[in-house]
């Protein structure tokens, strides 16, 4: 408790009647009639607010006066045991004991201009009575950032130009009193939340922004939370600070993952730390309260949490524009009436991953279109009613589709350039078969990055295609993280750039840059070229028959003639 106490002196801002932190404010009735009297108001001024904040001024000391010098010096409000001045008559800070108490409970206490508004500019001015006051502020409604701690403000009296302590100047009529009051600002504690990605996987170097990536599914991603545990006056008897993180159901945690810094030094959930409960899709840290209140006097590099922590991307995720989301929130107590309900703050991740000839916004049913990036068609194939799928509608369908041929996708290169060799476990094979308009089904799930697509299995009657076809997916993120684009590129030629456009996080449109183009990959139907058993076999056998048989009869007649 000692310490707890001790830590409200270092945030008092300003002593009672600190002349080096006063504004000059209102004359008092000394000029009218030379006495001063309980009427006297002097101007204190809080900086460092915001906007929306309030403050409840109470006041602990106040001045005594009478008839017939007028002023006659301070005594305490609440507790008379409260020492105003030291043996030289120099003014004193209330002891912390008595600081701690009077925050911590100001019933009985004179109060002005509770819930003042703090101006544009973070400042409030209040008129008060000479004497000492303690000022609380309460957060704004729109302030969820913020923890403040209580501070003394003064307003005192001056004589002939020369401070009043405890006597030390001679009152009297003809004494020229001027009144006085202090300046302060605000000791408080700003706690944000910052949420980002880290380098997923050993040897990957390809994160395209920290809020928001790509991958494949299957592969791991890596996260970082950090925040600053508020620094807490004696007036908070209990306190909640949690840090939670939820995740879409695509996003699998390894629970066995998570590790706590605290000042940079790892912490072990305990009862006397934190309790950590993990979940399949997320986690909560619920900090013990005097563990948080017992940092109180700690730095801001001190009170600094971190929290590391890795996910895998499953087969349930959602596909190009389609987010995977994570959110992580900070929740703490910023008033110290503890029936008020912790505040939040919150920050998310966006992970992506791509599908080609898949729904360009993955399994939204509004704002969608299906892509078509790659077409399987006969020897007769052409670029001919290529359909769009526009909020699920199928405007019109490849008439010369060729279903049944089976291709591999394999991952060769990362986002970066950087190839991803044998034995790699990025290294993936993806399959897929064409349906009955020739769209590619079941490129699912891709990183961005370079892929060499090759025919393994042609339709029933065709031949198979041997050319091997390089694929390029590229992505380009905002600040927050979100897919802004993606680009296919097919041989080196984009075949489709895809355009999406946010309001508060939502998709509002996609577009497509230029007319979208797709990439016709053709069979040769087999009965077309010599094959065994077919029309050419019996051509060739019926030449070889007569050709045969010419040479018989020459043979014989050559014979008749030499005999």
């Amino acid at each position: 408790m000692a310490q707890k106490l001790k830590r409200i002196g270092a945030v008092l801002i300003a002593s009672i009647m600190a002349l080096a932190l006063c504004l000059p404010a209102f004359a008092s009735e000394a000029d009218v009639n030379g006495l001063p009297s309980a009427a006297d108001r002097g101007e204190v001024s809080i900086s460092g607010l915001k906007e929306g904040d309030t403050v409840t001024f109470y006041q602990i000391v106040k001045a005594n006066y009478d008839d017939e010098a007028g002023f006659t010096g301070y005594v305490a409000v609440k507790d008379a045991s409260i020492p105003l001045f030291d043996a030289e008559g120099n003014a004193l800070y209330p002891t912390a004991d008595q600081a701690a108490a009077l925050a911590a409970d100001p019933t009985g206490l004179p109060s002005v201009a509770a819930d003042a508004p703090a101006g544009s500019d973070g400042t409030v001015t209040q008129a008060l009575a000479a004497g000492e006051w303690l000022a609380i502020v309460t957060p704004g409604a729109t302030n969820t950032d913020t923890v403040y701690n209580p501070l003394v403000l003064s307003v005192y009296y001056t004589a002939n130009g020369s401070e009043i302590n405890g006597g030390d100047v001679t009152l009297g009529k003809d004494t020229v009193f001027t009144i006085n009051g202090d300046q302060g600002y605000v000791k408080k504690s700003e706690v944000d939340i910052d949420k980002k990605i880290v380098t997923p996987e050993e040897g990957r170097t390809d994160v395209a922004n920290e809020h928001g990536d790509d991958l494949a599914i299957g592969d791991t991603i890596n996260f970082e939370i950090s925040s600053l545990i508020p620094a807490y006056s004696a007036e908070y008897q209990s306190v909640v600070y949690r840090i939670t993180d939820e995740m879409d159901n695509s996003l699998d945690l390894d629970g066995n993952s998570i590790v706590v810094t605290v000042g940079g030094t790892e912490v072990e959930a305990a009862a006397d730390t934190f309790e950590v409960t993990p979940g399949a899709h997320g986690f909560a840290i619920n900090f013990n309260s005097d563990y948080v209140l017992g940092m109180g006097e700690a730095t801001d590099a001190q009170r600094k949490v971190v929290v590391t922590y890795s996910a895998s991307l499953n087969s349930s995720a959602t596909v190009n524009f389609d987010e995977n989301n994570n959110k992580a929130t900070v929740e703490f107590t910023n008033s110290p009436d503890e029936s008020a309900e912790p505040v939040k703050k919150e920050k998310e991740t966006h992970q992506y991953t791509f599908e080609i000839d898949g729904a360009i916004n993955g399994s939204s049913a509004t704002i969608n279109r299906k892509g078509h990036e790659l077409i399987k068609v006969d020897e007769n194939g052409a670029p001919q009613n290529i359909g769009w799928v526009n909020d699920g509608v199928v405007e019109t369908e490849v008439t010369t589709g060729l279903a049944g041929a089976k291709f591999t996708l394999t991952y060769v290169r990362d986002a970066d350039g950087n190839e991803i060799a044998q034995g790699d476990t990025r290294r993936r094979v993806y399959n897929a078969t064409t349906d009955s308009n020739g769209y590619f089904n079941g490129f699912t799930g891709l990183d961005a990055g370079t892929y060499i697509l090759k025919e393994s299995e042609a339709p029933q009657n065709y031949t198979l295609d041997p050319t091997e076809h390089t694929v390029v997916i590229s992505a380009q993120y905002n600040e927050e993280g979100y897919l802004v684009s993606f680009t296919i590129l097919i041989d080196g030629e984009a075949t489709s750039t895809y355009k999406a456009t946010y309001v508060d996080g939502e998709v509002t449109e996609i577009t497509t840059e230029g007319e979208p183009e797709t990439t016709f990959i053709k069979n040769v139907k087999l009965n077309t070229l010599p094959s065994t058993g077919g029309t050419g076999t019996y051509i060739l056998t019926i030449i070889g028959v007569a050709v045969f048989a010419l040479a018989a009869r020459l043979a014989i007649a050559g014979r008749k003639k030499t005999q």
